[in-house]
């Protein structure tokens, strides 16, 4: 009795700080994961997230997955289904919101996804918000041209927005900021070893 009270113990610390850690990091994991992947310049397009949601969060300042802007104002929600009841009873009276990690426009970009949950989800934000900055330096051809286009083509608005991002990208390249990076498959490994084991345990 005592080894299996031990064992539920370690196991319910592995789910939980999983949980937590998926759902607190989740937009820093997905946008490094995404910048490789599209060949992005390494911590740019999270200093993008940083600018786009970041909130700070027991005392670290992250970019946060359950951000809405609205008519320029932002709105933090707890979770993503708070965040998806205020998105589905709003946006029919305004389509000027921005949503997620990467604060996608609903205004310009919302018929390239089937749902409001799909532009919410973390890692469809950030797949398609990568994509998005990778064309947009296929077609100006530098760097600073597409991060300052990723928030508009107004001379003024593009040179503040970039100049937000050049600080968040000079502190992250400085360790200025914590930084998330994927989970080990070693930590992964273990988490479903202990997931398989209370599930035999259960039967006991």
């Amino acid at each position: 009795m005592f080894f299996l009270r031990k064992f539920l113990l370690i196991f319910f610390v592995f789910v939980s700080f999983s949980i937590e850690s998926s759902e607190i990091f989740d937009c820093q994991v997905l946008t490094e994961k995404y910048a490789k992947k599209y060949s992005i310049p390494n911590k740019l397009l999270t200093s993008i997230s940083f600018v786009e949601s970041g909130i700070k969060k027991n005392n670290i300042y992250i970019p946060w997955p359950w951000t809405l802007n609205v008519d320029g104002k932002s709105k933090y929600f707890k979770n993503k289904d708070d965040t998806l009841i205020f998105l589905k009873n709003n946006v029919s009276k305004n389509d000027n919101i921005d949503v997620g990690c990467m604060q996608i426009s609903l205004k310009f970009h919302r018929k390239k996804f089937d749902n409001l949950e799909q532009v919410l989800d973390p890692e469809n934000n950030v797949r398609y918000a990568a994509n998005y900055l990778r064309n947009l330096y296929k077609t100006h051809k530098t760097w600073n041209e597409a991060v300052s286009r990723y928030h508009s083509s107004v001379p003024k608005r593009k040179r503040r927005y970039l100049k937000k991002v050049h600080a968040f990208w000079s502190k992250l390249r400085q360790r200025k900021l914590p930084t998330i990076v994927e989970k080990k498959d070693s930590d992964i490994q273990k988490i479903e070893f202990f997931r398989r084991e209370f599930e035999k345990s259960s039967y006991m």
